[in-house]
């Protein structure tokens, strides 16, 4: 009762605090994340570096220890694991909890850009928040539309030029992933006949084009009041380029590699096979970064699919179909949750209107609820 009489005391301070309560309340359901579950995981960041043909004890000695040197003094971090496969290497970081996601990326690629030198063939890391095994809040499948003569597993490129910086850009997603196409590559095909009859080598093969398929500055001169920049433009533009590589001379005749072999542009072999009502296709997801509302980054990703469907994809009269939906759940959740807020209160309305017999008192109480 004592709460009761300072409450009819003090209007004003009851008042107040009722519409602080409110505030707060307000403030907290537009600010607090909307997801499946809960996140309970820490901060963490995952780097993966592509070095084709090599196993998993050149990938570990030559990139994961490298990189794992300059990793191990980041602020903040609290678990460093690594993984190396076929040409593969990957290094998942385990920061403290409230390490902003953004903030723990740029010390990762500070400390990144201080490996001197990577091996020949060695793609540039790739650097980006959540872990390898993050769930996706979306999958999508490549369609093709009306009027589509191409193969779908040739649409890689594609999707990795046009479509997919797209969907990462999208504020909330901290990346997209491509499954199941074949990337463009330039095949060389050798005649070992040929190369036995020319005394041409593998190792002189490799080293030829190496060494031809680079753009070397040459410094810089003056002419009058002009500046000149001189370069030497060695970097293969087609594959007439490649085929008139001169890979050695034999008493001064040259061999070239259309002598030893045979040039083509092609498709990669497939590293795995994706299959939508048994057609092979491509297909995307995305994953969101922690601590953001999966509703608003679904909104603006639908959005964003329409926009290429409509443009880009259109074009090469192609679509892409989202087949799996996050939110869908979450919706049903909340739905749920709305059904048992507006039935509970109807239920104890009528409770009270029984008991009380009084409809004052009963919509004094009926407007408290809220």
């Amino acid at each position: 009762m004592k709460l009761v009489d300072s409450a009819i005391k003090k209007p004003v301070t009851m008042t107040v605090g009722a519409i602080l309560l409110a505030l707060f309340g307000l403030i907290s359901l537009y600010r607090i994340p909307i997801q499946l579950t809960p996140n309970v995981d820490l901060p963490e960041v995952s780097i993966e570096t592509v070095w084709r043909g090599a196993s998993p004890l050149e990938v570990e000695r030559e990139i994961i220890k490298v990189q794992e040197e300059q990793l191990k003094n980041l602020d903040g971090l609290e678990e460093m694991t690594s993984e190396s496969a076929d040409g593969l290497a990957y290094i998942d970081l385990m920061f403290e909890i409230g390490t902003d996601t953004d903030e723990a990326l740029l010390r990762v690629s500070n400390q990144l850009e201080r490996v001197k030198q990577y091996p020949d063939g060695a793609e540039k890391p790739v650097i980006k928040s959540g872990g390898r095994f993050e769930t996706a809040i979306a999958w999508m499948i490549l369609k093709p539309t009306d009027g589509y003569t191409g193969v779908l597993q040739h649409e890689y490129d594609f999707l990795d030029d046009h479509v997919k910086p797209r969907l990462e850009r999208i504020p909330g997603v901290a990346s997209a992933n491509i499954y199941g196409g074949k990337e463009r590559e330039l095949h060389i095909i050798v005649d070992p006949d040929a190369m036995a009859s020319r005394q041409v080598t593998m190792n002189e093969l490799v080293r030829a084009l190496d060494i031809e398929n680079k753009t070397i500055s040459a410094g810089d001169f003056d002419e009058g009041k002009r500046r000149y920049i001189v370069r030497t433009v060695g970097e293969y533009e087609s594959e007439a380029e490649v085929s008139d590589v001169i890979i050695k001379r034999i008493k001064g005749a040259p061999v070239k590699v259309k002598d030893i072999a045979r040039v083509n542009l092609g498709f990669e072999d497939p590293r795995m096979i994706v299959r939508a009502k048994g057609v092979p296709t491509i297909v995307l997801n995305a994953v969101r970064e922690p601590g953001t509302n999966v509703l608003t980054v679904m909104k603006k990703m639908q959005e964003t699919l329409k926009e290429l469907n409509a443009g880009v994809l259109k074009e090469r009269h192609l679509v892409i179909e989202q087949v799996y939906d996050e939110t869908g759940y979450i919706y049903s959740a909340i739905d749920l949750v709305k059904n048992n807020i507006y039935m509970g209160g109807t239920l104890a309305i009528l409770v009270l209107l029984i008991f009380l017999r009084s409809i004052n008192s009963t919509i004094i109480v009926a407007v408290s609820i809220p």
